[in-house]
């Protein structure tokens, strides 16, 4: 069985590292991102199951980047989860503007990552 393939999107370095060690560990085949320009491209080359995405990132948001794929053909079954460090109520109004799947809101606790992921991907 194929493993599934996780996009993790995320200027914060550390953090980025962080969530591709737990989703590692958990058994997905992670890629990682640290700008959200290209992010397009990345999708259509990986074909990832399920992108976590930072929405305050430089350049492009990652609420406009998911909009974008989500009306694209690129992959009609993948997920998307935005990440941020913003409040629930506004993440849940970003999620219904964008499209996105899911959200949550940026913790140094990658379980709460990983538990969200599997959430995803466990039930598809």
């Amino acid at each position: 069985m194929e493993k599934k393939k996780v996009l993790v999107v995320d200027d914060d370095k550390v953090l980025l590292e962080i969530a591709r060690d737990a989703l590692t560990r958990e058994g997905y085949t992670v890629f990682t991102s640290d700008q959200s320009l290209g992010t397009s491209q990345k999708v259509a080359q990986l074909k990832p199951h399920l992108i976590v995405m930072d929405v305050n990132m430089p350049g492009l948001r990652g609420d406009k980047i998911c909009k974008i794929l989500k009306e694209s053909s690129i992959n009609k079954k993948m997920k998307i989860i935005l990440y941020s460090i913003k409040d629930e109520d506004e993440l849940k109004l970003l999620v219904e503007q964008s499209e996105a799947d899911d959200y949550l809101t940026k913790s140094s606790d990658s379980q709460k990552l990983v538990d969200k992921v599997n959430f995803h991907l466990k039930k598809s």
